[in-house]
Parts: C-alpha cells; structure tokens; sequence
C-alpha cells in the first residue's frame, strides 16, 4: 500500500504500535524492528509536503496522539537500527528524513549510525563536524553527549549535555528544551546520583511548566484505564477481576 493512501487513524495506530514495541526495550525482536522501519518509511512519504519540506499540520496531528515524541523517535530509530546489525536500513531512513526534519538533526545521526554499527572514529569525527556545521544547534550536541556516556567519558558527555540544553533555550523549540533536559536528568539516574536527578528535574518543570499538567492528566488516564473490580480480569482467568488478580492477598 502506498503511504499517501493509509488511513490517518491506521497510520496512528501502526505509528503507536511501533514506539510500544521499541521505545524503552533493549532487544526487540526482528519482527517488532522491522516494523518500526516500515512504519518510518511510510512516514517519510506522509509527512512530505508539495514542497517536499515537512507537513506541519499532518506531523502536529500525529504527534499529538502518539505516547512518545515523534522527531525524537525517529531521529533516534536509524541509530537504534544500526546498533542491532542493521546500519544500511538506518542510513536510509537518515537519507529519507533529511528534507522533511532538517540537516543539523540527521547529520548528527549519520555520524551516531556509524558509531552504533562499530566505525567509532568516523562516528566521532562525524559528531565534531556536525557541532562545527551546525554550531549553536542543540542535536549534535545532545548526541555527542550520549556518545560519551557510552564511553564512559562521563565528565565530557554532562557538558555536552548541558550545552544542548543551552542551545535548546536559545532556539526557543520547548519539544527540544524539555528533550536535553530529560537527557540531563537520565544521565544522573544512570550515574547514581538521584539528588542531582531530582534537582535537574526540577529544573526542567521550571522552564517547561506544561510538563507537570501533561504528567497529571497522564496519571488520570492511567487511573480510569484500570480494570473495575466487576469486569473480566486481564489474566484471561474468565473469572471477575475482584474474584482474582484483584483480590487481597
């Protein structure tokens, strides 16, 4: 089926089942990965305008009913791809999403599929030449950061860190801002440090206030998309949800 013809409600929902089947998982399997990649194809075509560049409205309606950050997804899915055997299928998604999310963003990932797929040094210097190309723009910082965590140059990737924040404030995009935060606050998870996560945390709900109500009215649909006590438990048991898994132990 050609992209332009798939049903934005279908397209919705293969889009959700792709992030649900990659987003915070380490090893899906080939299946869940491959359709991700197709998705992102066909995404690439949907979200091309008569101009070629990004259609703005179509991305906005999408990106509004999906459980994680569009851009981010597939900014970061070419790379993912690579790190699991699979760098042409990456490098081609890089190569598809060019004109419609713009070359500072996927010239930094080109360099990130390289170092994923064991090129470190191309992938290195491909980082420094997207910061150089790019200077003052906050995705090739943010990815040197990430790099360097992964290196264990943990003292270089924080400043990278804090450097696209920086580059995020200035550019006034708050999808960018709230994003180089999150990559601050994941990074003093990971080293340990909960103090400085709960402080950059805080930070982050300073300048992204519509965070904290986005997080509440994610904490009541999770609230009202719990099993009632009188509906068929989720465990297929056939038996009331009271009378079962909800029952006190």
């Amino acid at each position: 089926m050609p992209a332009s013809t798939r049903e934005p409600s279908k397209l919705s929902h293969a889009l959700r089942r792709a992030m649900e089947g990659t987003v915070g998982k380490k090893n899906p399997r080939p299946a869940v990965l491959d359709e991700a990649r197709d998705v992102a194809r066909e995404l690439a075509q949907a979200l091309r305008g008569a101009d070629g560049k990004l259609y703005e409205k179509r991305y906005a309606e999408l990106d509004d009913d999906l459980p994680a950050d569009l851009r981010a997804w597939l900014l970061e899915l070419p790379s993912f791809l690579s790190k699991k055997g699979r760098r042409e299928e990456g490098v081609a998604l890089c190569a598809s999403f060019a004109p419609l999310l713009g070359d500072a963003y996927l010239d930094a990932e080109r360099a990130v599929v390289d170092w994923e797929a064991g090129d470190r040094e191309p992938g290195r210097k491909g980082l420094e030449a997207a910061r150089a190309r790019h200077a003052g723009h906050c995705w090739p910082e943010l990815r040197s950061g990430y790099v360097l965590e992964q290196e264990g140059r943990f003292e270089d990737a924080l400043a990278r860190y804090e450097s696209a924040v920086e580059a995020a404030r200035k550019s006034d995009s708050k999808k960018d801002l709230r994003f180089c935060w999150d990559a601050v606050v994941q990074y003093h998870y990971n080293k340990g440090d909960q103090g400085k996560a709960v402080e950059a945390s805080r930070k982050m709900l300073e300048e992204c206030p519509e965070l904290e109500e986005e997080l509440k009215v994610e904490t009541i649909r999770n609230e009202a998309d719990k099993t009632g006590r009188n509906e068929p438990c989720t465990c297929g048991s056939g038996k009331k949800y009271k009378k079962c898994c909800g029952a006190p132990k």
